[in-house]
């Protein structure tokens, strides 16, 4: 079946129950907060693997279509759960950068097909409808996951506020430190609720 493993590097048998996948997190830092060594391959696609003995990681590039494929195809394997770990902007005011938000469904966090569509009266207007948050692959990430008969839970850090610190505004070195640290709690919660 090489056509799922230019995505995954191993074979559909190889996958575990639980899958992680993260734009944001490379499978060495998972590796390092869980201390545990895992084995690890890049596919063709340049998605990076790595399977330990209950989870199998996968860092995958920041795209809805990326996610979307990946989590598809998961629906050939004995994956149940999928957890997703990404980064989002935050709307709502008192939502600040390297904090934590936990969705079990796309609703609340908007995904935008590209950085164009960030224009302030957008951003608003998501405001104003509740939107928590924007990022590029929430909806796929839910999408694919029912299509799949997956269960799915999505874990996102805050990087930034694009209403006041847009993410190409340069992060102070405590903001830098925070999404390092919500990231490194996120990979323990995880780990615990095995």
């Amino acid at each position: 079946m090489s056509f799922f493993k230019a995505f995954f590097a191993v074979k559909p048998s190889e996958i575990k129950q639980r899958v992680i996948i993260s734009p944001i997190v490379y499978p060495k830092q998972f590796e390092k907060i869980i201390g545990e060594k895992g084995k690890h391959y890049k596919s063709t696609l340049s998605y990076l693997v790595a399977n330990f003995k209950d989870i199998t990681f996968i860092k995958t590039p920041m795209t809805q279509s990326a996610i979307y494929d990946l989590v598809v195809l998961l629906a050939k394997t004995r994956c149940e759960e999928i957890v997703f770990i990404g980064a989002i902007g935050a709307l709502q005011k008192g939502i600040e950068i390297g904090d934590i938000v936990v969705s079990e469904k796309a609703k609340y966090i908007y995904s935008v097909n590209s950085i164009h569509e960030e224009t302030r009266k957008k951003l608003v207007s998501l405001r104003k409808k509740g939107v928590i948050g924007i990022d590029f692959e929430s909806r796929s990430f839910f999408k694919a996951a029912k299509q799949a008969k997956l269960s799915a839970i999505a874990y996102y850090v805050v990087t930034d506020l694009p209403l006041s610190k847009p993410f190409y505004i340069k992060k102070t070195a405590k903001e830098t430190e925070e999404i390092k640290n919500a990231i490194e709690h996120i990979l323990k919660n995880i780990c615990q609720n095995q």
